[in-house]
């Protein structure tokens, strides 16, 4: 009778240990998800080619797409998608969530976003192209996360 008992109190010790544990894995897997912002917040940032750079006056969009929605942020000469591993070139940060950029003249436009809070914030730096090339990026933007904004640029000013 006592080992039925010894034998019963330890099966109930395992079973419910086993249920804390599988509890605290579920509980870390999911702080570790919520913590990866990339996985949840999506900004991208796009370029659109309006004119061709082989024209004399090249001309882009950049876009910055969220869920199902695009907001212009400005028109530049030229850009392209910079990939994550080419950000410290470029003086954007490893946490970045998207980049993108261009030289067109001597002078180039850069760009980055950042998930801030319950923000998407756009930076922007305008380097001249030299032996060194400091990137200063400063507040170009500032976007609610997935939510529309009324002051995009009308199609009219898509002139740099």
């Amino acid at each position: 009778m006592k080992r039925h008992f010894l034998f019963a109190l330890s099966l109930c010790t395992l079973v419910s240990c086993s249920q804390n544990e599988e509890e605290q894995y579920e509980r870390l897997a999911h702080e570790n998800a919520v913590e990866d912002v990339s996985s949840w917040v999506r900004a991208d940032l796009q370029c659109e080619e309006i004119q061709n750079a082989d024209e004399d006056n090249p001309l882009a969009v950049i876009y910055l797409s969220q869920v199902e929605m695009q907001h212009v942020l400005d028109t530049v000469y030229t850009c392209s998608v910079i990939a994550p591993q080419m950000y410290t070139a470029f003086g954007v940060p490893h946490h970045a969530l998207s980049a993108s950029g261009g030289w067109w003249a001597g002078q180039g436009n850069f760009y980055y976003t950042l998930h801030e809070g319950d923000s998407i914030t756009v930076m922007h730096a305008s380097p001249i192209q030299s032996d060194s090339v400091d990137f200063q990026y400063t507040l170009l933007r500032r976007l609610p996360v997935s939510q529309s904004t009324a002051d995009d640029l009308p199609e009219e000013n898509y002139m740099p």
